[in-house]
């Protein structure tokens, strides 16, 4: 019996070396002769980031397009942050900010980070008119130390949603908020009427805090966009954060839209647009711009002809109108043609009835990148389905991916369309400027590293694996996916998420499109490059499965030729 053992381990290990050795054969002996390719990082300027909380589309997706735009990204310190319902210390980031705005080439900061703590703690609080002056004064005194140096400030509107703290029905309050808004547009006998036996549901006292929360915002947003006019602010943007067709907070952007106008103040200088998570990285490539007198000619194209006019969720406005306002945040001009532009913005929507435009889009795309065009694909998908999404599509039709200059495919349309667009800007701002081998090839790295993120976590997490860590938590008693347990299920659920993602990140580095070369021009000539060894490592930043944080590591190669 123990012959016989003796015999069956020595076969399984004889199986399992000779897969290693076809495994070892097909990914690296198989490959075309490269020399790795070692880059050094080099940074041009530097520039303080006060993130709107410590996510990472809010911070390390502006850190990751520092590195590619040869920004040095300063955020203040871990311990000081916000950290999901905790709150950061707006003191003491306050404090740290004036301590290093000397050090620095400028700063991005979210109003609701030196003013709450963080975007959530935004959402639960209200603003007191002594702590509003204190902000304001302490804007002038940042000014005074920063003397000539940019203050990119950005703050976010009010959700719909009334703070977790009320006690009233919150369907209701949020009924009751759109239809302030519709009665002050349609004056409906019938909406007035429901509006006043929805009062009569809640309570006056939670009613007259929603109502104040919105007014105080408003005060406040005012007294920023003067600063602009001052200059003490050198760019403003106020963004809308889930939007919806009405509402309160519909009623306020478009009051402020007013208010900036009245003043005469330019889109430069004041900027009221859709989305909030993506604003800080459309700041950098505003930053970035200044630097480089870039600005980009752009030519928008979509998937279908309804996608422009597609009203997505969580969206206070169609495809379309985000699309514009993003371009008019860009400084950029828009074009009427693919041969016009330096750069194309592929906008797909994909939903259940327009699935057949996903090879006609991909081989659009792959025709573009063969003429060496320059395309940022934003890939959306109405219900959040990876059916209806452009990116497998993209695998299925060898689409040169590693050619794409940005992909964005996360959350909201504004998210997307924002991060899309102003990575695509900051690559084509400052690919001009670098005039060394290794910056040349740093910035090449440092997109297809931004990309990559992109492809595993806004399609491989959020169209698939998501599911999965849900379905699991749920299956084992967890019901509550947004409020993970420390010390239960926390970190057993890091070590699934990394297992799965590893497995997804092993298919795109199998895939032909992953192995296909591409070709940089340097000092030196043209290179023809390739990638290698895609690894990712990945865990929840904050005790919820909603987003994740993720770093893609990648070995450049040289080929031999």
């Amino acid at each position: 019996m123990k012959f016989k053992s003796y015999i069956k381990q020595k076969w399984l290990l004889s199986i399992i070396a000779v897969t290693l050795m076809i495994v070892y054969y097909l990914n690296f002996i198989q490959l075309p002769p490269a020399v790795s390719v070692e880059l050094q990082q080099n940074y041009k300027y530097k520039l303080i980031l006060i993130p709107l909380d410590t996510r990472p589309p809010c911070q390390k997706m502006v850190v990751d397009a520092g590195k590619m735009a040869g920004v040095q990204i300063i955020t203040p310190p871990s311990e000081i942050m916000d950290y999901y319902t905790k709150e950061g210390d707006t003191k003491k980031i306050q404090k740290w900010l004036m301590d290093n705005i000397d050090k620095s080439d400028g700063v991005i900061v979210s109003i609701d980070q030196l003013l709450h703590g963080g975007l959530l703690a935004s959402r639960e609080s209200g603003i007191k008119q002594d702590e509003s002056q204190i902000l304001l004064k302490f804007m002038r005194d940042l000014k005074i130390k920063a003397k000539d140096k940019p203050i990119y400030a950005f703050n976010v509107l009010p959700r719909i949603t009334p703070p977790p703290t009320l006690e009233s029905d919150s369907k209701k309050m949020i009924k009751i908020s759109r239809l302030i808004d519709e009665i002050s547009i349609f004056e409906n006998e019938d909406d007035i009427k429901l509006l006043a036996d929805l009062k009569e549901d809640v309570k006056q006292e939670d009613l007259d805090i929603y109502l104040d929360l919105f007014r105080r915002n408003t005060a406040l947003n005012k007294e920023l966009i003067n600063l602009a006019k001052e200059g003490i602010i050198t760019k403003l943007v106020i963004g809308q954060d889930d939007g919806e067709d009405f509402g309160i907070p519909n009623m306020e952007k478009k009051s402020l839209i007013n208010y900036v106008h009245s003043l005469g103040i330019s889109n430069d200088v004041v900027m009221i647009t859709k989305g909030a998570d993506e604003v800080a990285l459309s700041l950098l490539a505003n930053f970035v711009q200044t630097k480089t007198n870039y600005q980009p000619k752009v030519y928008v194209e979509y998937n279908d002809e309804k996608a422009m006019r597609t009203v997505m969720p969580f969206m206070a406005g169609s495809v379309g109108s985000t699309v514009e306002e993003k371009l008019v945040m860009a400084n950029a001009k828009k074009v009427n043609s693919p041969q016009e532009a330096g750069l194309i913005l592929y906008v797909f929507i994909g939903n259940d009835e327009n699935m057949s435009t996903q090879r006609q889009s991909a081989l659009k795309i792959k025709k573009y990148l063969e003429q060496g065009k320059k395309v940022a694909l934003v890939d959306l998908s109405k219900h959040f389905s990876a059916n209806e999404v452009l990116f497998p599509t993209l695998l299925k039709e060898d689409v040169p991916i590693n050619e794409l200059t940005s992909y964005a495919g996360w959350n909201t349309a504004s998210n997307s369309i924002g991060t899309a667009l102003a990575n695509a800007v900051i690559y084509k701002a400052i690919r001009p400027t670098f005039n060394t081998t290794n910056d040349m090839l740093a910035v090449e790295y440092n997109r297809l590293n931004i990309n990559y993120e992109r492809f595993l976590e806004d399609y491989y997490y959020l169209k698939e694996v998501i599911d999965v860590m849900n379905i699991t938590l749920k299956n084992h008693g967890y019901e509550n996916v947004n409020d993970l347990d420390m010390e239960h299920n926390y970190i057993w659920m890091n070590k699934l998420l990394q297992s799965d993602m590893q497995k997804k990140a092993n298919q795109l580095n199998n895939s032909e499109v992953f192995k296909m070369p591409f070709k940089v021009q340097t000092p030196e000539g043209v290179f023809d490059l390739t990638i290698r060894n895609l690894q990712v490592d990945v865990f929840f930043p904050w005790p919820r499965t909603f987003e994740v944080y993720l770093d893609v590591r990648l070995n450049l190669y040289r080929l031999n030729n």
